[in-house]
């Protein structure tokens, strides 16, 4: 299944959808609005160009997506970004078996393996309360439900987002409620 995302503007959800779809409902509202986009898996913010109509936008869209895949092994899902390391890491790493992009990612997929679910509940805390500082920052209750979110109070999130937009409220209600079901250990993932 296409990743799924979102598209928030004037604190509404315009558009929810794959990403072309997403571009096609936005630019059917008309009125030239350049919406925040979010992925809904782990509410990370993309950012392209709205500029021009669907047909140009789509093709900036596929050419960003070409452009990211070039470098590296872009068969295999592999990007090319830049870590900024120690040279003490840096000589570690480059005496590892297969070097240090091999080493890091072993180093990755270990770390994903060993997470506890503390480290996966703080990581989708962190990931709601930045999606909800993008574009919520300034509404009433939000320094509440930001509190509340960390300490899985539903009943003080609730109260705190019970003013804001209800299409928003319940895509929150519903993060807020899988990052508890995972605290008490309901989801695997």
């Amino acid at each position: 299944m296409s990743a799924q995302y979102l598209a928030i503007y004037d604190k509404k959800i315009v558009a929810r959808g794959t990403l072309e779809e997403i571009v096609h409902q936005v630019k059917r509202l008309g009125g030239n609005i350049e919406p925040m986009v979010f992925k809904e898996e782990n509410c990370q913010r993309v950012d392209f160009s709205w500029y021009g109509d669907t047909t140009t936008v789509l093709k900036n869209l596929s050419s960003n997506k070409e452009q990211t895949g070039k470098r590296g092994r872009p068969k295999l899902g592999v990007k090319a970004k830049e870590v900024t390391l120690l040279p003490r890491h840096w000589e570690w790493l480059s005496a590892q078996k297969g070097g240090a992009s091999a080493a890091l990612r072993r180093l990755v997929d270990e770390a994903q393996r060993k997470a506890t679910i503390e480290d996966r509940v703080a990581i989708k805390q962190q990931q709601l309360d930045k999606f909800m500082l993008a574009f919520l920052a300034d509404e009433p209750g939000f320094e509440e439900a930001s509190r509340a979110l960390y300490r899985n109070s539903k009943v003080s999130f609730e109260t705190a987002i019970d003013s804001w937009p209800d299409d928003v409220k319940a895509f929150l209600m519903d993060k807020f409620l899988h990052i508890a079901d995972l605290h008490n250990g309901r989801y695997p993932s």
